[in-house]
């Protein structure tokens, strides 16, 4: 009979081993003593099904109650990447000795179905049981997390009514000072800063300019982003989105809103809001005008208005600061997206970027339409396959599996240096010398580890990825043929992070500058995002805000260039300028072709 057939699957179990400075001492704590036994449980207690690997066993030089453990940090993160099924400790405290950090590392493992097993205890989290249990853990947790907000609500309104700025961010023409009482902080005008919010409101109101204008007016005038603001980062120019944010902001006319919503997130009556005064920026009617006119650009944009289905999508990367490109109507007619004049940080002027809209929207489109259509197809063209190579992962792994037997020799290696110490055969200074060299041949180990960790993690964000693209391309691909332009620019807003635009000068006929212009479109895909907001009919998260599989920008794969998400497909487009005839004459024609 082939067993094969009837057997159960393993279940992949991960080690983890916690022992204090002062606990290495004691028999039976140490490290290698509790791998033993965890081992060897694994390796005895056949019916339970459980395999381990070398390169699962997290361990940690460490006290029981602080979080921010490197194994166990390490270990979590892999419990985020589902690498096994359940984590197997030799006592419930070597994984903490707080209740609270315990019911959120409960809550992170049931949250990515990895159960728990304690020796010790006899606890196994796996089967009905094991589930009851973590749902009253689940339930503890939340019970916790309501009274904290709860409190901390109390606190915030109190703290309001005593007139307090009580927010988490300090806004744009303002700096905190402490309030006399002694107890918070409130918020005093910055006069050059207030000039400033004044400016904008009348470009708004008066002068009748966008959020992108007003944004690159300030830019030209090399306006700086606050002293004290932490309402965003100071480091990047003006954009549209940082006008958006002040126009609305009842902050700017006196009144900051402590609060608007209970403890549970429903919206509040008017009368029951916490409504704190500070000094204002401008007067009331003007405020009122840049209401009324936002509001009547709201309604003329969602029922009238062109869409430009690349906004915010656009950066000229051609530059040191990297600008955004704007949506802008053509004076003959059509539509294009441009990055204004000015002059940059080393003093050089940078003249006007103009792209024609339509020739890129279509272009781009049909690729992302491509993309869930054609999904397989795509994925061989398009994904970016220079840090996957097999060889190089595996020579990865190799190497890991080398160096944490390295790591764990230089750990043997400082307990001997101890012990030595203890029976007299080294000296305190000859201890310390040998214990310092320990110590730095440890951390560089540690380095590497961790380096190629990242890159391996990184691996397993690209097979997310492509997962997410195929779950993606079910949800839309039978009916993308009939999307209207708002549904176009929803899913575009989903799926692309970002379009790279970059020019150089090409020799001309001392006539006309000729430009070739290359476009890199860098992708992304979240089918729950898709799902939820198409089907919702409403615009997503502007950009900026990084998807959950986002990495840092170290692994960002854009070429070295960073300012995006984390991103594993990606095509190119060039604009060039073709030679043809036409009426007897030599011309220029503009023409976007897919490049390598």
């Amino acid at each position: 009979m082939n067993t094969s057939l009837t057997e159960s699957p393993k279940r992949k179990v991960a080690i983890y081993i916690r022992v204090s400075t002062q606990e290495q001492k004691i028999d039976g704590y140490g490290l290698e003593s509790q791998e033993r036994k965890l081992v060897s449980y694994i390796n005895d207690n056949k019916a339970l099904n459980l395999v381990t690997k070398p390169e699962w066993i997290y361990t940690d030089v460490h006290t029981g109650s602080e979080l921010q453990r490197e194994g166990l940090q390490k270990l979590l993160r892999s419990v985020e990447l589902k690498k096994f099924d359940a984590v197997i400790v030799w006592k419930i405290d070597r994984l903490s000795r707080s209740l609270k950090h315990l019911l959120e590392i409960f809550e992170k493992f049931k949250k990515h179905q990895v159960s728990f097993i304690s020796i010790q205890e006899n606890i196994d989290f796996n089967g009905a049981i094991g589930n009851l249990i973590f749902q009253i853990f689940g339930s503890i947790a939340q019970f916790e997390r309501e009274l904290i907000k709860t409190r901390t609500l109390a606190g915030k309104i109190t703290s309001a009514e005593m007139g307090n700025y009580t927010g988490t961010r300090i806004p744009f023409g303002y700096e905190p000072i402490a309030n006399k009482t002694g107890k918070g902080k409130r918020l005093q005008l910055i006069p050059n800063e207030k000039k400033v919010v004044e400016d904008i409101f009348h470009w708004y109101v008066y002068e009748d300019m966008g959020y992108g204008q007003i944004a690159d007016r300030l830019n030209d005038f090399k306006v700086s982003k606050g002293e004290y603001t932490t309402d965003w980062n100071k480091s990047l120019p003006w954009s549209a989105r940082h006008i958006e944010k002040i126009i609305p902001n009842p902050l700017y006319r006196g009144e900051f809103l402590a609060n608007t919503k209970d403890e549970y997130g429903n919206q509040l009556d008017q009368g029951q809001w916490t409504v704190v005064a500070v000094p204002a920026c401008i007067e009331e009617f003007l405020f009122s005008l840049a209401q009324q006119k936002r509001i009547a650009r709201v309604g003329k944009s969602s029922e009238a208005g062109h869409i430009y289905l690349l906004s915010n999508k656009l950066i000229d990367v051609s530059v040191p600061e990297r600008k955004k490109f704007y949506g802008i109507p053509r004076s003959k007619g059509g539509y294009s997206y441009r990055r204004g004049q000015y002059d940059s940080k080393d003093g050089q002027h940078q003249p006007v970027f103009e792209i024609s809209a339509n020739m890129i929207e279509e272009e781009i489109w049909a690729k992302l339409k491509f993309a869930l259509t054609n999904t397989e197809e795509f994925i061989k063209r398009h994904l970016a396959t220079e840090k996957f190579d097999k060889t190089y992962i595996d020579n990865l792994q190799e190497e890991l599996t080398a160096l944490r037997g390295n790591l764990m020799n230089t750990e043997l290696e400082t307990a001997r240096i101890e012990k030595a110490y203890e029976m007299g055969v080294y000296s305190i200074e000859k201890m310390n010398e040998k214990t310092m060299e320990a110590s730095k041949k440890n951390t560089q180990i540690e380095s590497r580890i961790q380096q190629i960790e990242d890159e391996l993690q990184l691996v397993s964000y690209k097979d997310i990825e492509i997962d997410s693209l195929r779950k993606a391309a079910g949800q839309v691909k039978y009916n993308i043929d009939n999307f209207s332009r708002k549904q176009k620019k929803m899913l575009i807003d989903i799926c692309i992070d970002r379009i790279e635009v970059d020019r150089r000068e090409l020799p001309s006929n001392g006539l006309q500058k000729k430009w070739h212009r290359a476009l890199t479109v860098y992708f992304r895909f979240d089918p729950e995002q898709i799902s939820r907001d198409m089907g919702n009919g409403r615009t997503p998260k502007p950009p900026g805000e990084a998807p959950k599989s986002s990495l840092n920008s170290k692994n960002d794969l854009s070429g070295g260039r960073g300012g995006g998400s984390c991103t594993f497909f990606r095509c190119n487009f060039y604009i060039d300028n073709k030679l043809e005839v036409f009426n007897n004459k030599v011309i220029y024609k503009t023409v976007l072709v897919e490049g390598a």
